[in-house]
């Protein structure tokens, strides 16, 4: 077989090797570059540009936004739209040439943990159209003429979006079946599709289309490229291609506002494209590529948008959630008096702050543009997105019953009117966008075992005759043999200021040789087995996992470090602590399970399950299958 990870061949296909370094990418080879954690200090003249408009930014949302507003409404006022124009909120990371800002991502990241601490259903309208709209991919893959006609309207008036979920596709990103066929004219495509949760959608004037356009494969060089088959001709493939689609284009139809669980201001759309005229000029970079520019600009997403918003979220709920344990009084004791709940606001704390360390390293490395943080930036989303809804759950634990009613409810009868239960329904939506969980974990699989898997890629090949699999065999042993001995020997960590700090030595020699059994471990899985190891999906949850702990157990020992030598904080090695020794007890719970084999029984019954061999489980009440629940024609 050509590929060990059969569920991703387009991605495969539009995905790049690796063009810079990556500590998880290292990690899970047994040799982590703990240098790459280590990013400059920000420079001063970014710093203070970001302080003045978190400035300008928190008066506005002072006097110009009501949070229960927006959640009464469902809706954001258009006079707050147009406020965070006027002041750039739109334009952050748009260059100052074309009208913007042009912040830093770790500034952007700031602004919007800003917002999401206010509302996070604003903040999310701010960060759509700058990570995930049609600013990011003209940025990075526009023409000239693009970034002077489009950037200076999204960063001043325009709101756009980004359609590339289908109601057939999901995260299946791959699968996308919108169509644009370049017309005989040949200076137009005309698109036909459906696109499904379009965040901004029903008030975006802009559209990033991804659709498959029909094309003609052109070598070139060593290289191929796609040119487009006119309509009606032959096409030797449908690849998948990025557009700028004006909303008052004839044929655009939004056809539903979505309503989801929480995130009530959120504007989402269902949206039909028929027979729509696209202009030529309105490709975005490639014709082929436009895979390739979604998963490349969903990094942004990723690494700054949510982890930021969840950040925000979080810490809207922290001192809410102290001042009701300090004053609540229960059998004449309050609540922050009782043990269960020191040790859950303890762990809150301390993943609290391994969260902002997590997110600000990424930031960070965002910013240098030499570093390739696709798994950097999809762990980040997943540990902030992860354990946002943890951290909230848990406030509202402790908030009790008035945790579970809404603030108006609350608010009609004078009490502290503070909606923990609406972040409750919004934290999962973080969990799920941009890639959801259970599709990220085997991503980062994916591209941590990346060197590996292409190594073996040619020994599984189905056309090797019996003697050149042999030969294959042999040179996989020529390598694994001196690479597994390799993983029983430690490694120096940096000779740099920060490692001898006693905290973040002991850590990284922690993570150095955890590494190590953690790539053994991963090999020794590969060799049993082999081919299946696609379908090992517990394995591949157990290693991100593991992976990713160890990646915010060093970003937490850093940002400590760092904090105290900066500003003499000493109490932060308290929150690092908290956090690294629950973080700790996972990592050998999961290493443990590594060996375990009990889910694969589980996993019986899960099957047995789906083939409907347990129809006890639903007796008892009206039984009623999935399309029942569809809706039904009205008589008359």
């Amino acid at each position: 077989m050509s590929t060990l990870f059969t569920g991703f061949e387009r991605i495969e296909e539009a995905r790049e090797r690796f063009t810079g370094k990556s500590f998880l990418a290292g990690l899970y080879d047994g040799r982590p570059d703990f240098n790459f954690l280590l990013t400059p200090p920000e420079p001063p003249e970014e710093k203070a540009a970001g302080e003045a408009f978190c400035k300008q930014v928190e008066h506005f949302l002072l006097h110009e936004v009501d949070p229960e507003e927006i959640e009464r409404e469902a809706k954001i006022p258009e006079r707050v739209i147009q406020g965070l124009f006027k002041i750039g909120a739109f334009g952050m990371k748009i260059p100052k040439e074309y009208g913007g800002l042009g912040l830093s991502y770790t500034n952007y990241g700031r602004v919007l943990t800003l917002i999401a601490g206010w509302s996070n259903i604003l903040a999310l309208t701010v960060a759509v159209p700058q990570s995930i709209g049609i600013a990011m991919p003209i940025l990075l893959f526009g023409n000239a003429g693009q970034k002077k006609k489009y950037l200076p309207l999204v960063a001043k008036e325009a709101i756009s979006a980004f359609a590339l979920t289908e109601p057939m596709t999901g995260s299946d990103a791959a699968n996308v079946r919108t169509e644009a066929v370049l017309d005989f004219s040949g200076t137009h495509f005309l698109v036909n599709g459906e696109k499904l949760w379009c965040t901004n959608g029903p008030i975006a004037r802009y559209l990033t289309l991804v659709a498959r356009v029909p094309a003609l494969r052109v070598e070139c060089e060593g290289t191929v490229e796609w040119i487009p088959a006119p309509e009606g001709q032959r096409a030797d493939d449908h690849v998948h291609t990025a557009f700028i689609v004006d909303m008052a284009t004839p044929g655009v139809q939004v056809r539903q506002r979505c309503q989801f669980e929480g995130c009530r201001g959120i504007e989402n759309a269902h949206i039909a494209l028929k027979n729509v005229r696209v202009p030529v000029e309105q490709v975005i970079g490639e014709i082929g590529k436009g895979l390739k520019y979604a998963l490349t600009i969903l990094n942004v997403g990723r690494g700054i948008s949510i982890p930021a918003i969840c950040l925000g979220m979080a810490k809207q709920a922290w001192q809410p959630t102290l001042d009701r344990a300090n004053s609540r009084i229960t059998f004449q004791q309050p609540l922050a008096a009782r043990q269960t709940q020191q040790i859950r606001i303890g762990d809150m704390a301390g993943h609290l702050f391994a969260m902002e360390a997590l997110a600000l390293l990424v930031w960070r490395l965002a910013d240098q543009h030499r570093y390739d943080i696709r798994i950097e930036a999809a762990v980040a989303k997943i540990f902030c997105s992860e354990h946002t809804i943890r951290f909230i759950r848990d406030a509202q634990t402790i908030f009790g019953g008035m945790g579970y009613e809404t603030a108006d409810s609350k608010h009609a009868r004078g009490e502290a009117a503070f909606g923990i239960e609406q972040l409750v329904r919004d934290a999962e939506m973080y969990r799920i966008g941009e890639g959801a969980t259970d599709i990220l974990r085997p991503f980062v699989v994916r591209e941590g075992l990346s060197p590996h898997l292409d190594r073996a890629k040619r020994f599984y090949a189905d056309d090797l005759s019996i003697l050149e699999q042999a030969r294959q065999a042999m040179k996989l042993v020529r390598f694994y043999l001196p690479w597994y001995l390799r993983q029983w020997r430690k490694r120096p960590l940096p000779a740099c200021p920060e490692f001898t700090h006693p905290q973040v030595g002991t850590m990284a020699r922690d993570v150095e040789r955890t590494s190590r059994r953690l790539a053994r471990d991963i090999f020794r899985a590969m060799v049993r087995f082999q081919t299946s190891f696609q379908d090992e999906q517990r394995l591949q949850n157990l290693f991100e996992s593991v992976g990713e702990d160890l990646l915010a157990m060093m970003a937490t020992v850093l940002y400590a470090e760092e904090q105290t030598r900066l500003e003499g904080r000493m109490t932060v090695w308290e929150l690092a602590e908290a956090f690294c020794a629950c973080a700790k007890r996972r990592v050998v719970q999961r290493l443990a399970a590594c060996r375990d084999q009990g889910d694969h029984l589980t996993a019986a019954t899960g099957i047995q399950a789906l083939k409907g061999y347990y129809p006890s489980l639903s007796s008892g009440i009206v039984h009623r299958r999935l399309e029942d629940y569809r809706a039904k024609p009205r008589a008359g």
